[in-house]
This record gives structure tokens, C-alpha cells and sequence, in this order.
């Protein structure tokens, strides 16, 4: 007689023989006999457990709470989350770094150019980080490029400081736009010009510029940096379109423009200002 075993589904089975007097022989080591289905009413052997369901098989508790993520505590915005469990930018333990990637509500990142440091906006959309803004403005063309994520955005027709000489500027009342490299550091409203883009004109090089000035004796000993100098609207239209320079040292633009810039670029970015 002959034994069967068979798979889970009950319908593959394998006849195995006997045992023979002294030792049983390994079924592998004869060849096996065909196969054959069986009716669903014959005896069916109880499948094996699986080897994952045996205890000393299963995963430990400790293994389990290290491959499950922890929960998240989000802003409101949804884009800036950390770790419900430890505290951002803190090890879980004495010694140990701090948790990548976790952002704290007081930590504020800063930009540096020429001295100066302007937190940066975090947690927003891609419009809200200054890095992904830049502006050109380019005097002898009366124009302004605006630059987002190194893609142009938008021209907008600019005018500029009304002195008949080129060149930066050198002190307070020479009447000429700065020209280098500079960061918006403050937006306000304002009664004569709808918006002033504040830029942080006198940088470094303007320091120098106007010490070696002095020392040269270009400009008058009485003489100081000044300041206040941005982009802002005008409250002479007409002069803006007909591309008549008369501003003291600022940017101007047309007011249909001005209330855009000031939406869209925030404080920290880029002002690169060319003869």
C-alpha cells in the first residue's frame, strides 16, 4: 500500500511507498512516481505552518517600533513637518546627532551678502524663497528683468538717477543710481510712490568706493554715503513713459508694475544693478 501527500489546494498529490525492513529511504532518492489529481473527497494532509508564523520566527517588538515611522506633527501649510516623537533637530539620546531633516517653528535661516543678513522665509511655496528670485536692471536700457528659478519671468520698463554722469554711485546727493550687487531688505507702502522696495545700498564696495572718493579727494569732505535708495513707483507717469531719468538714485517703475514686484519678490532677493 501506498501513502498520499498532498499540497494545500487538496488536487496535487505525491504517492509515497513504505517503509522497507531496517532503515526508511529517502523519497528524493527514487524517482518519484507521476502525479495525479485526486477528488476533493479523498483524505487531505493538514499543510505545515509557515515558517513566519512559528514565534521564535516572528519579528520583535523592538524590530516592529524601528521599521514603523513615527507621526508626524505638521504646520499649517503642510510642507514643514517633524517627528511627533523626538524633538526637532535633537538626538533621542545624550550624544547622538541631531535628527535629519527636522525643522524647528524658531530656528530661521539667514542669507549673508555683503555683511548684511535678512532671514529667509521657510515653509512656503517655491515663490516665497528669495533664492529662487533674481533681479536685473540695466540703466542705459531702462529696463528691469526678473528672473525666477534662473527662468525670465517678466521685463518691466524702469527709468533711473537723473545726473548727467555715469558711473555708481558715490555719495548722498549725486543723483546717481548705485550699480553693483544687492538684496531687498525691507517692502513698505508708500504715500507718493505705492511701494518701496528698500535695498541695502551702501554694501561693502559702496563703503570702499566712497572712502577712496574721499581720500582722492573726488568727493567733497562734507559729503556722507547716504541711503534709502529701492524701487518704487512715481507719482510723474509722464516722465516714466517718456524715459526721462529723474529720480534722485532710485528705480523707478510704472505704477501698474510697482504693486506686482512688491507681490512677488520677497525680502532677501537679489538686486543686480548694471550701467
Amino acid at each position: 500500500m501506498s501513502s498520499l501527500i498532498c499540497d494545500s489546494s487538496g488536487e496535487i498529490c505525491i504517492a509515497v511507498g513504505k517503509r522497507e525492513s531496517g532503515t526508511a529511504k529517502a523519497v528524493t532518492s527514487a524517482p518519484s512516481p507521476p502525479m495525479r489529481k485526486v477528488p476533493s473527497s479523498a483524505p487531505v494532509a493538514a499543510p505545515s505552518p509557515s515558517p513566519l508564523a512559528a514565534p521564535e520566527l516572528q519579528p520583535s517588538k523592538q524590530e516592529t517600533a524601528a521599521t514603523t515611522p513615527p507621526p508626524l506633527i505638521c504646520d499649517a501649510s503642510g510642507t514643514v513637518c517633524a517627528s511627533a516623537s523626538v524633538p526637532p533637530n535633537r538626538g533621542t539620546a545624550a550624544g547622538q546627532p541631531p535628527v535629519p531633516g527636522a525643522a524647528t517653528a524658531s530656528a530661521t535661516a539667514h542669507i549673508q551678502i555683503d555683511g548684511m543678513s535678512v532671514p529667509r522665509e521657510s515653509g512656503g511655496s517655491l515663490r516665497e524663497d528669495p533664492f529662487n528670485w533674481v533681479v536685473h536692471a540695466y540703466k542705459s536700457q531702462h529696463r528691469l528683468e526678473v528672473y525666477f528659478r534662473g527662468q525670465l519671468y517678466r521685463t518691466y520698463h524702469a527709468v533711473f538717477g537723473r545726473s548727467p554722469e555715469a558711473g555708481a554711485k558715490l555719495w548722498e546727493g549725486d543723483r546717481r543710481t548705485p550699480e553693483g550687487n544687492y538684496l531687498i531688505v525691507g517692502k513698505r507702502r508708500s504715500a507718493r510712490f505705492r511701494w518701496f522696495l528698500h535695498i541695502n545700498y551702501p554694501n561693502e564696495q559702496d563703503h570702499e568706493r566712497f572712502e577712496q572718493g574721499r581720500a582722492s579727494h573726488l568727493i567733497p569732505a562734507s559729503a556722507h554715503e547716504g541711503g534709502q535708495i529701492g524701487i518704487h513707483g512715481t507719482d510723474s507717469p509722464y516722465l516714466n513713459v517718456a524715459d526721462v531719468d529723474w529720480t534722485t538714485g532710485c528705480i523707478s517703475v510704472d505704477n501698474s508694475d510697482i504693486g506686482e514686484l512688491a507681490r512677488l519678490l520677497p525680502v532677501g532677493t537679489l538686486v543686480i544693478i548694471e550701467p
